[in-house]
């Protein structure tokens, strides 16, 4: 059993992250910036009160887990090539539509999205958040849209162009509060156009 704190003495881990210093980035670096604008977004869209939907993060997982575990089974099958040719071949079959399925997964659902969000009874909408910051390019674009459901097609959305020099110091620090309004500016943008 741990030891009870007393009052007076501080606490460690609310000491460590009010200590923690902001990560500097390089700013040459155009695939560090996504993240930290990416993580920023996510970050405000649950502090909004919405919740993260990880089902196809989850999904890809678990077929990541069955490629590997088919993978594992063609390497320790108890018998030697010439007598494990069927289930070599039935492991690399596996292995391939598995590893297809993640790809679909990633390409055809989730695309640029970097979060999805449930909708609660009576609360918020199911959200889609995705972002693009193309290649050798300063300009990172943030969408808001509401989630299709069934076989209806989802809604337009919000978006919002920037260049990422509005986001980030010269230093490499992350200008945290101006992503956070725009993303709660976008929010509000979109459920506004929705209550119309």
């Amino acid at each position: 059993m741990a030891p009870k704190r007393r009052a007076s003495e501080p606490d460690v881990f609310q000491l460590e992250e009010e200590q923690k210093p902001e990560e500097r980035l390089n700013l040459l670096d155009g695939v560090a910036m996504k993240r930290a604008l990416d993580d920023a977004v996510i970050q405000t869209v649950c502090d909004a009160g919405h919740i993260v939907d990880n089902s196809y993060t989850d999904t890809k997982i678990v077929l990541g887990l069955l490629a590997c575990a088919v993978a594992c089974l063609a390497q320790f099958w108890p018998k030697k090539y010439p007598a494990n040719t069927w289930v070599l071949a039935g492991c690399v079959a596996a292995y391939v539509v598995l590893s297809t399925l993640m790809t679909l997964v990633a390409t055809v659902w989730e695309k640029e999205a970097i979060v999805f969000t449930k909708a609660r009874p009576g609360g918020s909408p199911v959200l889609v958040v995705s972002s693009k910051l193309p290649r050798f390019q300063d300009l990172y674009t943030l969408r808001v849209a509401l989630r299709p459901t069934g076989s209806g097609s989802g809604s337009e959305g919000v978006s919002l162009t920037k260049s990422v020099g509005e986001y980030f110091h010269e230093d490499g620090h992350l200008a945290a509060d101006v992503i956070r309004q725009d993303t709660l500016a976008l929010l509000e943008q979109l459920l506004e156009a929705k209550s119309k």
